[in-house]
């Protein structure tokens, strides 16, 4: 009995290493339609239990680490430069977002809208729902963000 119970578990154990590399794989960033706003939403989690993000109520936070470990940035208004405006996001002239957290409150608000350039600038425009958490973001660094009302970014 004890012999099957160890076939088990090795069989267990090299089952769940294979699906760790499938999500791998699934983690690789998809190409982007440079004309258009995109929603980065393959891995999207709409139970915050679900993540380790978390984010104050009202706050848009991001961080450089798809699994939001460790250096977060937290917004609870637009910023037209992440590098030099009022809060200050020291890694993200440097490092991509990697996942982010609306928490926007104001039913107002449908999405918050994130912009590799500053002043909601750039060639493509990412956005998050309100409340809707997103993980393995493409590989792109972000400058600015806005709150907004409606189905676009533009």
């Amino acid at each position: 009995m004890r012999k099957a119970l160890c076939v088990l578990f090795a069989t267990v154990m090299a089952m769940l290493t294979l699906l760790g590399s499938a999500s791998a794989a699934d983690a690789k960033p998809t190409e982007i339609n440079l004309g258009s706003p995109v929603e980065v939403g393959a891995s999207a989690q709409h139970d915050a239990s679900a993540l380790a993000l978390s984010c104050g109520a009202g706050n848009l936070c991001v961080w450089p680490v798809a699994d939001g470990s460790s250096s977060r940035c937290s917004w609870g208004s637009a910023d037209p430069d992440w590098w030099g405006g009022s809060v200050r996001c020291s890694w993200s002239n440097s490092r991509a977002v990697r996942a982010a957290y609306n928490n926007g409150q104001n039913t107002s608000y449908t999405r918050v809208c994130l912009y590799p350039g500053a002043n909601y600038t750039g060639s493509v425009a990412y956005y998050v729902y309100r409340g809707q958490q997103l993980t393995n973001w493409p590989n792109v660094i972000i400058r600015s963000h806005k709150w907004v009302t409606g189905t676009t970014c533009w």
